[in-house]
């Protein structure tokens, strides 16, 4: 045990202070209540319904096959097979799902038994989560927040919204060789289309998106989803594996750029990609745009941090003292560079020159005697347009080094101080109407 006498008074003060809280902590950390998503909870917000039920209710699955034998047999060859052979924890058969069937039995199936479609989603998680707690207690898929999510009729969504209880474990989807699939033609082949409403069920986050976005007539024109993503049989019998179903993000560019094409093929920027930097590199139009986005606010970030997620060093000169303010939106990158068509030694001077005269109109001209390198190397020949140590985005910090490296051949005696800064005399630097050589 800790000696305080060992310790000055403020000392043994402080360390008596901290075993306090220690203290207190432990005792609160024993006493705070559970986790919201730990079995307990689960438990006590999905009861069991059968948790009271009489044990003389229940008649056992050789009752219930005289009658069902074709679901006693589709459950069988079913991922839940073990709750008839009962080796699944409480395994009463049938009657692990539907519940007592006692009175079912007796009145030739008069009195209605209890089924995912007819009871409150509540009722349906309750029994799931007695085999599934895991699903709720470990974040699995997102599972906790789908169930969190409320419907309209303001109670849980059901697990059988997304999974089938009968389903044959044999079913193609359910091989391990099953897709992924690349792209929408290769999907046609082993699935069927299904109506966009179906896969609003499940992804209804998006359908809000989609009515503010470009795609809307998708929507308006039959809820067609499987446009872009596919014929979605699979994807929907299978809880909406992903492997299942075609998404763009995922797609090689190549195939993703072909599922865009397919509509917006004559399009002027679709049309420009042609010869674009980005096309050549293989970005795809998914790599910058979300297509369930608002119409106008696709891009999937600020120019700054979207271009600059590829562009890191061009991102970093926009961080030096004399630059444009490209990282508080002030100007943005797609003011000087068309991000579908500008291609080195293709559209290089729109980017050198034209772009630069659209802010800077008073250095363009046209001069009767205009500074020549203009009109070759652009006005990034003197320039940094991204950003610089030095002031004005010089690419020198001094003016004299940077006229020498075209004009190495001068009559004046470099060697004087006098002649140290060209512009000292040569100011009309950018061109001049009324002195060839760029005097005052």
């Amino acid at each position: 045990m800790l000696d305080l006498r060992r310790f000055t008074v403020p000392a043994a003060l402080a360390v008596a202070a901290l075993l306090a809280l220690r203290a207190a902590a432990s005792d609160g950390a024993e006493n705070a209540p559970p986790p919201p998503w730990s079995a307990a909870n689960v438990a006590l917000r999905f009861p069991d319904p059968d948790a009271g039920a009489d044990p003389g209710g229940f008649v056992g699955t050789a009752r219930c096959r005289e009658c069902h034998h074709d679901r006693h047999e589709s459950l069988g060859t079913s991922f839940h097979a073990s709750i008839l052979s009962g080796t699944a924890k409480g395994a009463r058969g049938c009657e692990t799902c539907h519940g007592p069937g006692r009175a079912h039995a007796d009145s030739g199936g008069g009195d209605v038994l209890r089924h995912p479609l007819d009871v409150p989603p509540r009722e349906v998680i309750g029994v799931c989560v007695r085999c599934h707690a895991s699903v709720l207690t470990k974040p699995v898929r997102g599972h906790r927040a789908w169930i969190a999510a409320r419907s309209a009729d303001g109670d849980a969504r059901p697990c059988t919204q997304c999974h089938e209880i009968h389903v044959d474990r044999g079913r193609p989807e359910f091989a391990a060789e099953t897709g992924p699939f690349v792209d929408v033609a290769a999907l046609a082949k082993a699935a069927r289309p299904i109506p966009g409403k179906r896969c609003i069920l499940c992804h209804a986050g998006f359908h809000p998106e989609m009515r503010r976005s470009g795609h809307a007539a998708l929507i308006r024109e039959g809820e067609q989803c499987g446009t872009c993503h596919g014929a979605g049989s699979l994807h929907e019998a299978s809880g909406g594996r992903a492997r299942l179903i075609v998404n763009p993000a995922r797609q090689r560019r190549k195939a993703s750029n072909a599922g865009c094409n397919r509509c917006h093929a004559s399009g002027a920027q679709v049309q420009r990609w042609t010869c674009a930097e980005h096309a050549r590199e293989g970005t795809g139009c998914v790599t910058c745009h979300d297509p369930n986005a608002a119409r106008g606010h696709t891009l999937r970030g600020s120019e700054f941090d979207l271009c600059g997620g590829c562009h890191e060093d061009v991102r970093a000169r926009f961080r030096l003292p004399n630059r444009h303010d490209v990282a508080r939106g002030r100007v943005r990158c797609s003011d000087c560079h068309d991000p579908h068509a500008n291609r080195s030694r293709v559209r290089d001077r729109d980017v050198r020159q034209r772009s630069c005269e659209e802010c800077h109109a008073e250095k363009a001209g046209p001069f009767l005697h205009d500074h020549g390198i203009k009109r070759t190397e652009g006005c990034v020949a003197c320039h940094d347009p991204h950003g610089s140590v030095n002031r004005r985005m010089l690419s020198f910090a001094r003016i004299k080094p940077l006229c020498l490296q075209c004009h190495a051949e001068t009559a004046h005696d470099l060697g004087k101080r006098r002649y140290d800064n060209c512009i000292s005399c040569h100011v009309e630097i950018h061109g001049s109407d009324i002195d060839r050589l760029l005097l005052r």
